[in-house]
């Protein structure tokens, strides 16, 4: 297949689009990924895959051959590398990526356990997050708006492909997850610093944690709203010395998942 070279193909605009514009993204309901591993994931866990985006002259792994073998050739796209670099993310191209069709539920609380976003604003710590709730096996992740989108290139990229091992959920307002938790049997648990929140460690001695618990984060300016604190059972905080006066978002979620879901077993 012959390589597209120029800038002004519509296709490749359009792909170009999806890197940049959050609005485009969301009318068409798709967005790009950059990384043959990322492209490889998506396709094991079932998602969709609109088109290939490929270097012939990058394919230069068995790896990458059966990945693109993994994708009927009608759906595939070739560009020459300077077109590709303009997609990418990283300065070191791997020369596969995808556009995909994105896979989110909307206002609806899954069975088990779940990590709760509320108006978190970095792409890269919700990825971070993602990447730890794949880790931790918290399947659903849940983001209420206004918040950072899931489809972010960032986020995308600092979850290392974990996204598509998680069930994705949007919620349109924090009053839309306050009439879902009031209709099921949820515990929420918050983060917070305030000096009512109980101690991490405290919480871990005397309680079981249960499969349908959702874990709040709040932004990474304010923390969580009022509001959100009012929908939660407890507050905990994470012991942290005086050297520091608190942890980024992406770094508490590490410790409180790590503590609640993995070593509590």
């Amino acid at each position: 297949m012959e390589a597209i070279t120029s800038k002004q193909n519509s296709r490749f605009k359009d792909i170009k689009k999806l890197t940049e514009d959050k609005k485009y993204r969301d009318e068409t309901g798709l967005f790009f990924v950059d990384g043959v591993n990322f492209v490889s994931q998506a396709i094991d866990n079932n998602w969709e895959i609109e088109q290939l985006v490929y270097v012939p002259s990058q394919i230069d792994s068995d790896f990458k051959k059966r990945v693109l073998a993994r994708i009927p050739t009608n759906k595939h796209f070739a560009v020459d590398t300077s077109l590709y670099e303009g997609l990418a993310t990283k300065d070191d191209i791997q020369g596969v990526g995808a556009i995909i069709r994105q896979r989110i539920q909307k206002n609806t609380l899954l069975s088990g356990a779940g990590v709760v976003l509320e108006n978190l604003a970095n792409p890269g710590n919700l990825g971070s997050i993602a990447r730890l709730c794949a880790a931790f096996e918290v399947k659903n992740l849940y983001v209420i708006k206004p918040g950072v989108e899931f489809f972010h290139p960032e986020a995308i990229r600092a979850s290392m492909g974990a996204i598509f091992h998680l069930n994705l959920i949007g919620f349109d307002s924090l009053n839309q997850m306050k009439q879902e938790i009031s209709s099921k049997n949820f515990v929420s648990l918050g983060t917070s610093l305030q000096t009512d929140s109980i101690d991490l460690n405290d919480y871990l001695h005397n309680r079981d944690v249960s499969k349908s618990y959702l874990i709040w984060f709040g932004s990474e300016a304010k923390g969580m709203s009022d509001e959100a604190k009012r929908l939660c059972q407890l507050l905990l905080k994470v012991p942290i010395s005086q050297a520091v006066d608190s942890l980024n978002v992406a770094e508490s979620a590490a410790v409180v998942l790590y503590e609640l879901f993995i070593r509590k077993k």
